[in-house]
Formats: structure tokens, C-alpha cells, sequence
């Protein structure tokens, strides 16, 4: 919802472990709202979530599903090294994170594409579910194909993964596809719920 008005038809998932799920559609819609709402930083108008067919509320029950969300604003700080970004969230980043001089500069001589290169470096492998908001953002074909190893070494794990993207980002991987579409007052058969951006999940 927006200023009271539904932006889509509701959504109704289900995902398992070693799923990639895709979140696809027009600027505006409401992707970054949708995952936002699955990491419990704004509330659901209506809708639920469940784990194992038991209720699932993200704002509160985060030891039951360990979930990182990476969105527009990276939360990183400019007057710090690369290096020095990651200690304090705990990543698991490869050893190059130490040894690359990229990562002993301060943050605000970074491109665009290596910030979110370091970005992508915070994301751990412990986590059950990662929710990426345009992932690919500013990344050029390396990185790409970095992101992409990433995602698929944590979906082999058994992790799970939901995307909202505008380009193809580790198609190979993708178990399902989500196409959020304006809302309407008569749903096509696709779309067996009427509302805004509810999330109705099974996870």
C-alpha cells in the first residue's frame, strides 16, 4: 500500500531450501517494498507468512529464520577501509578481502561497482534466506559472474534466495518466478489474492 491505494495484486509463495526465487516488474511497483516487508522493516497490511506451516512474524521471530537483506543503501561507511567495513558485521569474506590492496583504501575512492562489490562481501553463507534488492547494481561483467558463484554456492548449501531484479542474474538457478503486476479489482487466475503488497508465503 501507498498512501492508502494497493500498488499490486498479492502474492502467494512457496519456497524450500535451495530455492531462487526471482521478483520481477516495472520501477514503482513495489519490489523493494515486498522484501522489505519479508525482512520485517515495515509491516504487512495484511497477509502471512509461515515456516513449516507455523506462524512466522519477521520483525520478531528472527532466531527462527536468519534472514539478510541487502538493499539500495548499504549501510557502509565512507571513512573507512573495505576492510575495516566487514569486521564489524562479521562477513565471511574471501582472503582477498585482506591481502588486495582495493580493500586497505578508504571507501569514498571506490567506484560505484566496488562498493558494491564490498557490499555483496557482507552477505554470509550462514544465514538462511537472503533478500537482494537489485543485486547486480553498478556490477560489470566480473563481478556479475561473482555474484553468481555467490548465489550458487549458498543455494548448494541449502539456502534460499528472493531477488528483485530488472536483468538476468544466475538464470540458471532460478526455481521460480514472481511478475508483480498493477493492481486490479478483477485478479487474473494467476493472482488469487486481491490487495497490495500483502505477501501470503509459505517459507
Amino acid at each position: 500500500m501507498r498512501a492508502g491505494m494497493a500498488l499490486t495484486n498479492a502474492v502467494s509463495f512457496t519456497m524450500e531450501r535451495g530455492h531462487y526465487l526471482q521478483l520481477r516488474g516495472m520501477n514503482g511497483i513495489g519490489k523493494s517494498t515486498f522484501l522489505r516487508q519479508l525482512a520485517g522493516l515495515i509491516p504487512c497490511d495484511s497477509g502471512h507468512l509461515t515456516i513449516n506451516d507455523a506462524p512466522y512474524n519477521p520483525a520478531q521471530d528472527r532466531l527462527t529464520l536468519k534472514v539478510q537483506y541487502l538493499g539500495h543503501r548499504d549501510g557502509l561507511h565512507n571513512d573507512l577501509t573495505g576492510y575495516e567495513n566487514l569486521q564489524p558485521l562479521g562477513a565471511k569474506n574471501d582472503k582477498r578481502a585482506q591481502t588486495e590492496p582495493l580493500y586497505h583504501r578508504q571507501l569514498n575512492s571506490y567506484s560505484a561497482g566496488q562498493r558494491q562489490r564490498l557490499n555483496l562481501l557482507t552477505l554470509s553463507d550462514e544465514a538462511d534466506l537472503w533478500l537482494l534488492d537489485e543485486p547486480s547494481s553498478n556490477l560489470d561483467g566480473d563481478n556479475l559472474q561473482f555474484l553468481e558463484e555467490m548465489i550458487k554456492a549458498f543455494l548448494k548449501k541449502g539456502g534460499m534466495v528472493i531477488a528483485a531484479t530488472h536483468g538476468d542474474v544466475a538464470q540458471t538457478f532460478v526455481t521460480q518466478q514472481i511478475q508483480l503486476e498493477p493492481f486490479s479489482k478483477q485478479p487474473t487466475p494467476s493472482q488469487s489474492h486481491a490487495g497490495g503488497d500483502d505477501a501470503l508465503a509459505d517459507i
